[in-house]
């Protein structure tokens, strides 16, 4: 049976119904971790469960590890709990429909209630398509005029998705990143840059979290912005670099998030968070200089569609909280080149060795017609 890796749906418990996320990862498909937020914190918890496949549209479902509240806002696995032996005795079986996963969990104490998960079809930004580079730059000054939109993102193809790069490699665990994955990176890390972090403070936890992303190592982060420039030039950028791989590719994209998501900053990394999520980190450039050279924000989140859950949140609150522009690829040259004039090109954006091979690159297409 083929289960999406993250659905959004409710649990009742108690004779609550309670917001629940169904979590799986693709590289472990037997395992799905099912997490649920209540009215506070302490009604909050998880469970990572075994799926067992009864027939082609049945799963039943058995616990393998509970995960209870923490002090930071987030979930975590206590190595022992008094009432475990009770704990294992639940179980779940739920049926897969054309747009839902619905059934019941229950327990040998006649607790029990009824869960379900639903299978929506995405909603999508309506992006607006500009003619030129010289439109983007009208488009920008207009942004920094209103002062509404103050974050922005750029996509080497306008059909990429809105997701973080934890999400496109196919995991939404975020227990798994938090208590599997960054440990390893953490020690990692401490040997290559002769750094200590302190293991639990979460302010050197986001320095690392900030770290991996700017290294290749797939996070539930997405890089924002301060600057639609610094944007354009990442989305030009790699268009340039993958031209041979995306001959469909018509169009870059630039996203720009609104004040009223992007002033939501917290310092405490709650990468395990129960319920749905997307908010930014202050997170100190501490060994990484990229943060400050791209005017760089962080936005976590463990919803693995941002860009719907966007719009859905748009439609509840009446707030314009997600816009993006198109610009044609033909464009990527004199893009690029107006960006070098201005001070933006590889070698600003990243500092070393790297940034000005990729720089001097970018110099050899200057001439070409892309």
């Amino acid at each position: 049976m083929e289960l999406p890796i993250q659905m959004f749906g409710h649990i009742e418990s108690m004779g609550e119904r309670l917001e629940a996320i169904f979590c799986r990862d693709l590289d472990r498909p037997d395992e799905v971790m099912i997490q649920w937020c209540g009215s506070n914190m302490q009604k909050s918890a998880g469970i990572l469960m075994r799926i067992f496949e009864v027939n082609s549209n049945t799963i039943r479902l058995t616990p393998l590890m509970f995960y209870v509240p923490d002090n930071g806002g987030g979930l975590f696995a206590p190595p022992r709990l008094e009432n475990y032996d009770q704990l294992v005795k639940v179980s779940s079986e739920l049926k897969l429909h054309k747009n839902s996963l619905v059934g019941t969990w229950g327990h040998e104490s006649n607790e029990g209630g009824k869960v379900e998960f639903f299978i929506k079809k995405p909603m999508k930004v309506k992006a607006r398509k500009l003619r030129n580079w010289s439109a983007f730059k009208s488009w920008a000054s207009e942004k920094r005029a209103e002062g509404n939109f103050v974050d922005f993102r750029g996509h080497g193809s306008n059909t990429f998705t809105l997701s973080s790069t934890l999400h496109r490699a196919g995991r939404s665990r975020s227990e798994r990143f938090c208590y599997e994955t960054m440990p390893r990176f953490q020690g990692f890390a401490e040997n290559i840059l002769d750094m200590r972090f302190t293991r639990g403070d979460p302010d050197d936890f986001s320095v690392a979290v900030g770290l991996a992303q700017h290294h290749g190592l797939p996070t539930p982060l997405l890089d924002w912005t301060a600057s639609p420039y610094v944007a354009a030039f990442f989305a030009f950028s790699d268009a340039l670099a993958n031209l041979s791989t995306r001959p469909n590719s018509t169009h870059v994209r630039v996203y720009s998030l609104s004040r009223a998501l992007s002033s939501i900053a917290s310092p405490i990394v709650s990468l395990t968070a129960p319920g749905k999520h997307a908010s930014y980190l202050n997170i100190a450039p501490r060994k990484n200089p990229r943060l400050l050279a791209q005017q760089g924000r962080f936005l976590l989140t463990n919803i693995v569609d941002l860009e719907a859950f966007l719009c859905e949140a748009e439609k509840v609150t009446k707030i314009e909280l997600l816009t993006a522009v198109d610009i044609p690829i033909s464009s990527a040259v004199e893009a690029l080149e107006d960006l070098y004039f201005m001070g933006l090109s590889a070698a600003s954006m990243f500092p070393g060795l790297d940034g000005v091979c990729t720089m001097m690159k970018h110099e050899m297409n200057f001439k070409q017609k892309i």
